[in-house]
């Protein structure tokens, strides 16, 4: 029988835009293909647990299915059956598993460790970005990897409705870790969009939360990165700051237990 595509996809407000069967796409603009090779997802993911941290239509839950993936657990805000995902996975017949969630609610009591973890166009929405890396280090299993991507400031500094790059400040800017924090939507006149952040200060996220960078690249005014993660506590643990003082206080009730990690 044929398939109704116009049917499928109606209704349904698709940003991703992710090849369903050879010549068929879902009619978004952010391309599934060209992201995943960015950041440097492996075609093989077979045996890999996976979480899909911000999945929306679930393209690319689907996609780690598609390339051997034995579990994704795909997490969001969105009702999935407005959103599209349920209708891709009954469509595709896919074993998705999707759950309410927040990237700030990653406990690995909960939800387990994960091979490897999915962040596109999620960090540069928290308030609390840092916060962000630790609970996805929290569920990180040994050996793991994070694959992420945002918007970025070295090519895209927004200023009096004016873009332009930092090396246009200085050339020494280049190598200094920044981010512009966006008060009122600044960011493509969208208030969700709360900060954007530069190469170097995201490698020195990914260090200081237990990551190694492994590849980290610019597009235009996005960045990505493939990370591993490190053994041990993180580094932001060991260094003897302020948060290591009030960890007791403050950070336990949010991170849990120091080893988890």
């Amino acid at each position: 029988m044929a398939v109704d595509y116009e049917k499928l996809f109606e209704g349904v407000y698709w940003h991703q835009k992710w090849e369903i069967e050879k010549g068929v796409f879902t009619p978004g603009r952010n391309d599934i293909a060209s992201l995943m090779e960015w950041a440097q997802v492996p075609l093989d993911l077979t045996g890999k647990r996976v979480l899909d941290i911000g999945a929306w239509n679930g393209c690319f839950s689907f996609e780690c299915e598609r390339r051997g993936a034995s579990e994704i657990l795909a997490i969001g805000p969105e009702n999935p059956d407005t959103s599209g995902l349920h209708r891709l996975k009954a469509h595709l017949n896919s074993k998705v598993n999707y759950q309410y969630g927040s990237i700030y609610d990653l406990r690995p009591e909960k939800i387990g460790k994960f091979d490897v973890i999915i962040c596109f166009g999620v960090i540069y929405h928290l308030r609390h970005p840092l916060l962000g890396f630790d609970m996805m280090r929290r569920v990180t299993a040994p050996g793991g990897e994070l694959f992420i991507e945002s918007a970025a400031i070295d090519r895209d500094v927004r200023h009096n409705g004016q873009s332009f790059g930092l090396s246009e400040i200085s050339h020494e800017f280049d190598a200094i870790p920044m981010l512009q924090f966006f008060r009122l939507g600044e960011l493509n006149a969208d208030p969700s969009n709360w900060f954007s952040m530069n190469k170097p200060a995201l490698e020195q996220f990914l260090q200081s939360s237990g990551f190694e960078p492994i590849h980290v690249s610019l597009y235009h005014d996005r960045i990505a990165a493939r990370a591993r993660v490190i053994s041990g506590k993180p580094e932001w643990m060991t260094i003897g700051t302020g948060e290591g003082v009030y960890y007791d206080i403050i950070t336990r009730p949010v991170l849990g237990r120091p080893d988890v990690y």
